[in-house]
């Protein structure tokens, strides 16, 4: 499906997380949207470190803008002169400056992923801890069968949903970019003309206005909008850590 955006056509698009890129062990899998996101995969495993000069090396583009760090699996030690953390499944950190010392360590082999935008200005804001289960109160949607848990950042939003098997779902669209990913089970998706199978090992990104949706066969994942979206929906509270 194409559509006009600013005299571009956009299409919606499936692409694959490949460990395009390996920096000292470190699996790196990064995809850029068409309104300039990004969502990162990294894999690292136990000794391995991801430091403020390990973004600034890889990611020139989001340096010192928003960017939200998610442990999906494993452990990892967040170090800093303002914050020490333990971080496990689902724990979150929100960024916006890297001119400070700050480390992820691995403890236990750890898959993270990094949301960020080019697009974004450069902010002065605190940095925010939160766990997607713990700390965001679950909107239940159609009985259970849709439990979601929106996260509203100062420029992004990022919702973790759960799907039971055999939920489905069509929306009409929107003219945010939505990338959606999931960390476990599976799903049949389509985005105007484009269908196929999601997995853990790729993503949707979708075209402004594109109609959307799908069949869940059991699905954990996440919705990551540019710019982010003004509904009330989204305004939704957290338990939030600022240091």
């Amino acid at each position: 499906m194409l559509i006009r955006l600013k005299n571009k056509k956009i299409n919606s698009k499936f692409f694959k997380f490949t460990n395009s890129q390996i920096e000292n062990n470190i699996k790196i899998s990064s995809y850029y949207g068409w309104n300039k996101c990004l969502i990162s995969k990294i894999i690292f495993k136990n000794s391995d470190k991801i430091d403020n000069f390990f973004i600034k090396k890889n990611f020139s583009n989001i340096v010192n803008k928003e960017k939200i760090f998610i442990i999906t699996s494993g452990k990892s030690k967040f170090k800093s002169k303002k914050k020490n953390l333990n971080l496990k499944k689902f724990d979150a950190i929100s960024i916006f400056s890297d001119n400070f010392d700050y480390s992820f360590e691995c403890k236990k082999d750890t898959q993270l992923f990094i949301v960020s935008s080019e697009k974004f200005k450069k902010k002065k804001h605190k940095c925010v801890f939160f766990n997607f289960k713990k700390n965001i109160k679950i909107i239940d949607i159609w009985g259970g069968q849709c439990l979601s848990r929106p996260y509203t950042g100062i420029d992004l939003n990022i919702v973790m949903f759960d799907l039971k098997k055999g939920f489905k779902f069509n929306d009409k669209g929107h003219s945010n970019e939505q990338i959606t990913w999931l960390v476990s089970g599976s799903m049949r998706f389509y985005s105007g003309q484009l269908k196929d199978k999601l997995t853990n090992k790729n993503g949707i990104d979708i075209g402004p206005f594109h109609k959307h949706g799908g069949l869940s066969n059991g699905a954990i994942g996440f919705d990551a909008f540019f710019p982010k979206r003004i509904e009330k929906k989204y305004q939704h509270k957290v338990d939030l850590i600022k240091f």
